[in-house]
């Protein structure tokens, strides 16, 4: 019941879905909150795609982290463009943060803008929540 822009990435989604142990849903709920959907979507803090994955360079370059640049190994804008590229990078460091935390709530609060807490994981939860059937 997802809208069209999102049900269009459908086979993306279900593939690296699989490919990350995730839910096909929790996918389609960060990427309508991120993109709703849109593969040229981009952030005025720099992130791309249908993920919104930061990527190392453009304004992402000037973050700065204890250790240096904070997004220095990510993927350029030019490979995050590309949806199929975009939807298993993003897909990857959920799994990634899943893996870690142990908890839906605190990977997409990891995933989501630092500086929000809780609020990007329970709005991307609601998505979940009312989309799942």
């Amino acid at each position: 019941s997802y809208p069209d822009s999102i049900r269009q990435w459908c086979g993306l989604i279900e593939m690296y879905a699989q490919a990350n142990n995730l839910d096909p849903n929790l996918i389609s709920a960060v990427m309508l909150q991120e993109s709703a959907g849109q593969p040229d979507a981009y952030s005025k803090s720099g992130a791309v795609g249908l993920m919104q994955v930061m990527p190392r360079d453009g304004i992402a370059a000037n973050f700065q982290c204890i250790n240096g640049p904070c997004f220095s190994n990510r993927p350029s804008i030019d490979e995050l463009n590309d949806p199929d590229f975009n939807l298993q990078y993003g897909t990857q460091m959920l799994s990634r943060l899943l893996k870690r935390s142990g908890d839906i709530r605190e990977a997409l609060r990891s995933y989501g803008p630092m500086d929000v807490g809780y609020y990007y994981a329970d709005k991307v939860l609601g998505i979940y929540e009312a989309y799942k059937q």
